[in-house]
């Protein structure tokens, strides 16, 4: 499953309504006054500006009606909140820019802009979990998770030799990982290539002065074999590199 998949974006108060009903996806509203939001174990307040969290399967009541300013929902989102959250935008707007940015690409509806989407995607979520004062992850998993950022373009990385040689119970260690992100660390791995991968491709497609073969893509990825780079591809996006560049 793509990471931080914005499956919605914009000032929809029905669509958003429609979404929510699902309980299938995280929803990130920007607040646009302040409020209480009711579970049956929580209470969130808000305040305007806030960005109010809400995870999938959750039951809840506002205060007020039309609390959105602007409405984002994903999916393969990993956050560790079980309840309601609201966390103030970062000192310079950071949040509120980057809702308005996927606002505009999810209008586009293209496949230049989905690559766009993911970035912001991505980005709101690492603004995010800045915000909130607490560690989102455990020690171990962020060490995991730099680990592999670090190395995503590493075609000989060895992810299991870096588990192995942790001071911890490698099958714990990936235990704890899947708990708190939702995935396994070489699932972990395999998104975040695929996700190089497609902003690579959009970005040679539309620049003649630099496009890129299936083959430098590959290795730019983390892939020594161009072919098996295609396949996974193919599994991952629904089509070939080439026909997504397109």
């Amino acid at each position: 499953m793509d990471m931080n998949n914005i499956v919605y974006a914009g000032r929809d108060g029905a669509r958003a309504e429609e979404l929510t009903a699902t309980k299938k996806y995280w929803q990130f509203i920007r607040c646009a006054a302040r409020g209480e939001l009711k579970t049956a174990k929580h209470r969130e307040n808000y305040a305007r500006g806030d960005i109010l969290i809400i995870p999938p399967l959750c039951d809840f009541e506002r205060s007020a009606a039309g609390i959105g300013e602007s409405y984002i929902f994903m999916d393969g989102t990993a956050l560790p909140f079980r309840q309601p959250a609201a966390v103030p935008d970062e000192q310079g707007g950071g949040i509120a820019h980057a809702f308005a940015q996927a606002e505009r690409y999810y209008a586009m509806q293209s496949l230049k802009a989905a690559a766009v989407l993911g970035c912001l995607g991505d980005l709101i979520i690492n603004y995010i979990v800045m915000q909130t004062e607490r560690s989102a992850y455990s020690p171990p998993v962020k060490l995991v998770r730099a680990d592999i950022d670090a190395n995503v373009s590493n075609p000989a990385y060895a992810l299991d030799g870096f588990l192995r040689a942790l001071p911890l119970n490698g099958d714990y260690v990936r235990k704890l990982f899947k708990k708190e992100t939702g995935v396994t660390p070489h699932d972990y791995l395999l998104g975040e290539r695929m996700k190089l991968a497609a902003r690579l491709i959009v970005s040679g497609m539309s620049n003649q002065y630099s496009r890129y073969s299936v083959g430098q893509i590959a290795e730019m990825c983390g892939f020594a074999d161009p072919l098996y780079f295609s396949r996974v591809f193919k599994k991952y996006y629904g089509c070939a590199p080439s026909e997504y560049g397109r």
